[in-house]
């Protein structure tokens, strides 16, 4: 069978350009993948063309839009997920633009396509009470426990994203002081985080128990299951779940948010620092983001939780409230000066 234009770009794009060109890391290039498996799932699904027969000849504007209303609608992604699969389009036309010229006017229109407005949703993050409610679960008589509970303080502590932890290794531990944990994040850059004294007294222990403090465990993964393996993202969302819901049904006098996943560690680490009042910046360079609009999405956040305990606590000055309407010279005045 004839290699399509269509294969020969997208093979080179995915195992050439984005690791060869971009160094881009495996989990983003994954990402990348699974929104042409998806969208080859369409075309075989919907339009009923086979994968090994889609050409650019059969992509277009059109096509892309109602692919991703297919995601919306059938799969029922996001609008967040949506618009990560047409960046990923956007990037893959990028490439296609370069390699097959004559693909330059079509590749161009595909660029203009907007990305869909979406609702910022309100930062989901735990309480201080709530998140010491949570830390006592982990039964400590216990290795599992143990385990578990510096999992927990590591993923806080750090404000590491899942994979940032998930990927951790002993190598990337400094138990010395200072104590410092080396986290790898998007794109492969690397940011060191220093731990706190608690927290390294903690991991301390632990490694010792599992002896991870030996010569050739460099390698070895910081945090694993019973199998030897690294823990998956599922595995320590499993964790953070079973640890939270005991801790909602024993605290029933605390709030806590309807539910929980890894990342609300991080987010609610990032709200504790602002509450204690540390500089915009230095919470820039614990999240490890590149622009400081990003983590000012978290001081806007903070802001209207203040704002909403300030009018709980608000004390009605009076009852009366003027009516305007019967000010007739302000009325008038309104009505000379609008002219």
């Amino acid at each position: 069978m004839k290699v399509t234009d269509f294969a020969r770009t997208l093979t080179r794009f995915l195992s050439e350009y984005l690791p060869g060109q971009r160094n881009l890391s495996t989990n983003t290039i994954k990402s990348y993948r699974d929104t042409f498996k998806q969208l080859l799932t369409f075309y075989d699904k919907e339009l009923n063309i086979a994968p090994g027969n889609v050409t650019f000849s059969k992509m277009g504007i059109n096509t892309i839009y109602a692919f991703l209303d297919w995601l919306e609608k059938t799969r029922k992604v996001s609008v967040s997920t949506r618009n990560q699969r047409l960046a990923a389009i956007h990037s893959f036309y990028r490439y296609a633009q370069m390699e097959n010229p004559e693909l330059l006017l079509e590749s161009q229109r595909v660029l203009n396509m907007p990305f869909k407005r979406r609702i910022i949703m309100p930062v989901d993050y735990l309480m201080p009470e709530a998140l010491k409610a949570m830390l006592e679960q982990p039964n400590k008589e216990t290795k599992k426990g143990r385990r578990d509970l510096t999992l927990i303080v590591m993923l806080y502590d750090t404000a590491a994203r899942v994979q940032e932890l998930v990927d951790l290794r002993v190598r990337d531990v400094r138990i010395a002081s200072p104590s410092v944990i080396t986290l790898t994040g998007k794109g492969n850059k690397k940011r060191h985080v220093p731990i706190m004294s608690k927290t390294h007294l903690l991991l301390e222990k632990y490694m010792e128990e599992h002896k991870l403090d030996l010569n050739g465990k460099q390698d070895h993964p910081l945090f694993f299951n019973s199998r030897h393996h690294k823990f998956t993202r599922l595995g320590i969302t499993y964790i953070l779940k079973k640890y939270f819901s005991s801790a909602k049904k024993e605290k029933t006098d605390i709030v806590f948010p309807e539910k929980i996943h890894p990342h609300m560690l991080r987010t609610s680490k990032a709200m504790h620092l602002l509450d204690a009042n540390v500089n915009l910046i230095y919470i820039r360079d614990l999240l490890g983001h590149v622009n400081i609009t990003t983590t000012e999405r978290y001081a806007k956040a903070n802001s209207e939780r203040k704002r909403k305990a300030l009018e709980a606590a608000y004390m009605e000055i009076t009852e009366d409230v003027p009516n305007w309407n019967e000010d007739k010279n302000l009325l008038n005045w309104l009505q000379e000066f609008c002219k």
